[in-house]
């Protein structure tokens, strides 16, 4: 959740920052005429009156962000879409409609994923539990250490502290396996809280898998096969509930984590201590995970959800506060924030219409493999790129929710393709039935297997992708 930070703001950049007539809607009583720049304004004691009176109204439209509005008002006022179902944007209206058949408003989202209980045991009720912030954070600033960014080779000194890292969150990592070891139930978000909904199950969630994949090196580092398919195995159910979860957010986490768990199997294939036996069971990992690998329409639809309530919050006239502080001070400092609140809100309909447009076009491509959307992603973003040209430009379409959009897919498609690549070469050098993959998702490229006598290879994958290619010996 995003945190609001305190900013003063003064009248008269409030007065050069509104139209008029939108003044004047807010105060109709008060006529403001054109003054000569140094006239200071109406001088009536009832200005002061309507000033005093009415100033938060003014700091509510543009997003001030010392307003006393708190996120949750903010997110209360906003759950229902009430200022998006009065607009009179007849397009806009179609959509809703069709979104309110289709069972996609954010509040029927939630009704959906609400209409079954947590179950008490299940990793979901006990997260919160297991790890608090504090540690979430300290474990997630030292992931990087284990697993550098380049995947260049890990030196003694970090493997050799994963012990005693894992020592220290012991408890942690035994309670986390244990409910793990039972019934799951979905974590708990609303999209009705859009943008503001709480995820930072993802971000424990990601720490306990980093343990399991710490753990998992540090029995490498001990030459125990056994151990170390235990940490997978576990680490590969978090990166399970991640992706079954519906939010975007844990969609891509449960990406990043997959990766590291490719990582850590690719050093496991190379230890003369895994033997066939080991490497089959790793192979049933992978193909079971793929087996239940989520389709992609949950987190678009969902997201979209995200979206709506954004526009909502817009119109709620809280644009700055959906902006993290670094970019709400960057606004100041260049003296546009109030401009570019203003701006935000004055096509606000047709912004939206954009928006909605694209998303269901991006949804209706899930049907599809990613390399085979190419085409009509490649017009969306040509659509993006000159989108400012537009007379109406949809700045928060184009600006905030569509590029993570686009991004979010190609990552998700690079994910399948990992995992498929590393089955078929597992399943290569075992000598058993390849699963029926035949090109890669993410480029429409066929894999390329090399068989030789002692090793097998496979490419096909491309420069984006990790690894360029999988070497094997034969088992």
């Amino acid at each position: 959740m995003r945190k609001k930070m305190g900013r003063e703001i003064s009248w008269a950049a409030l007065h050069n920052a509104m139209p008029q007539s939108c003044i004047a809607r807010l105060f109709p009583a008060t006529v403001l005429q054109p003054t000569d720049p140094g006239d200071p304004g109406p001088r009536s004691g009832n200005w002061l009156r309507v000033l005093g009176g009415s100033v938060w109204l003014l700091l509510a439209l543009v997003g001030c962000r010392n307003s006393e509005v708190t996120v949750g008002e903010m997110v209360t006022q906003a759950a229902k879409l009430e200022k998006t179902k009065q607009s009179s944007h007849a397009l806009l209206q179609d959509e809703l409609r069709r979104l309110s058949a289709e069972r996609a408003l954010p509040d029927q989202i939630d009704g959906r994923r609400h209409a079954v209980a947590i179950h008490p045991e299940s990793l979901a009720a006990k997260i919160n539990e297991i790890l608090d912030d504090a540690q979430t954070d300290r474990i997630l600033k030292r992931l990087p250490d284990f697993f550098p960014q380049g995947r260049q080779s890990l030196n003694a000194v970090t493997i050799e502290s994963s012990a005693g890292f894992l020592q220290f969150y012991s408890n942690a990592h035994q309670a986390a396996r244990q409910a793990l070891d039972g019934p799951q139930s979905p974590f708990e978000w609303l999209a009705t809280d859009g943008w503001f909904a709480d995820t930072r199950y993802t971000d424990r969630t990601t720490a306990l898998c980093g343990l399991e994949l710490i753990a998992g090196m540090d029995a490498l580092s001990s030459r125990d096969p056994a151990r170390c398919i235990a940490a997978l195995s576990y680490a590969g159910r978090l990166i399970r509930l991640l992706a079954d979860d519906g939010h975007l957010t844990a969609r891509l986490a449960a990406v990043d984590l997959r990766d590291k768990w490719l990582q850590l199997v690719e050093s496991a294939t190379r230890q003369p201590d895994f033997k066939r036996e080991d490497l089959q069971m790793i192979l049933e990992m992978l193909l079971r995970q793929m087996a239940q690998w989520p389709e992609e329409t949950t987190a678009w639809v969902n997201d979209r959800a995200v979206g709506l309530q954004t526009y909502e919050i817009v119109r709620q006239g809280h644009y700055l506060s959906l902006l993290s502080k670094t970019e709400a001070d960057a606004l100041e400092a260049d003296g546009m924030h109030l401009i570019k609140a203003r701006a935000v809100q004055r096509y606000i309909d047709d912004d939206q219409v954009f928006y909605l447009d694209i998303m269901r076009r991006l949804i209706d491509l899930h049907r599809f493999p990613y390399f085979e959307r190419r085409k009509v992603l490649n017009s969306i973003e040509d659509q993006l790129l000159v989108a400012d040209q537009l007379e109406k430009y949809p700045q928060l379409a184009a600006e905030v929710l569509l590029p993570n959009v686009l991004t979010a897919m190609e990552r998700i498609a690079h994910d399948r393709a990992r995992c498929e690549a590393w089955a078929l070469a597992l399943a290569a050098s075992l000598g058993v039935p390849a699963p029926e993959f035949s090109l890669n998702p993410a480029n429409g490229q066929p894999y390329n297997l090399l068989a030789g006598e002692e090793a097998v290879e496979l490419i096909g994958l491309s420069d984006a992708q990790w690894p360029r290619s999988i070497r094997l010996s034969r088992r």
